[in-house]
């Protein structure tokens, strides 16, 4: 089971995978915990397992929604698969990840 976990005031990292069976659940527990959190949110992807390209799609929701709040979200440990699946759609240049 995939989940959303609070690690401290300015961080958050998801657990399981970000497949298309999970993607409502983790973008609304994402979305949820955006206001609670201080600038830059850092979103730690090191638990991720799965993944497909409807992942991508729920980091771009998270990035919407922290814009609405002002904040910047900084993506770390990003599978490579993930990468790939930005790269190659062009989204590498929006998303802000770090290796």
């Amino acid at each position: 089971m995939s989940k959303v976990v609070r690690v401290d005031a300015s961080r958050f990292a998801v657990e399981g995978d970000m497949l298309f069976a999970d993607a409502l659940d983790l973008r609304a527990a994402g979305e949820a915990l955006l206001p609670t959190l201080t600038s830059p949110v850092t979103v730690d992807l090191a638990a991720v397992t799965g993944v497909g390209s409807v992942g991508v799609s729920v980091l771009l929701c998270w990035m919407r929604a922290a814009d609405k709040l002002g904040k910047s979200l900084i993506f770390v440990n990003m599978p490579e698969r993930m990468y790939d699946v930005s790269r190659v759609s062009g989204l590498d240049e929006v998303i802000t990840y770090s290796h």
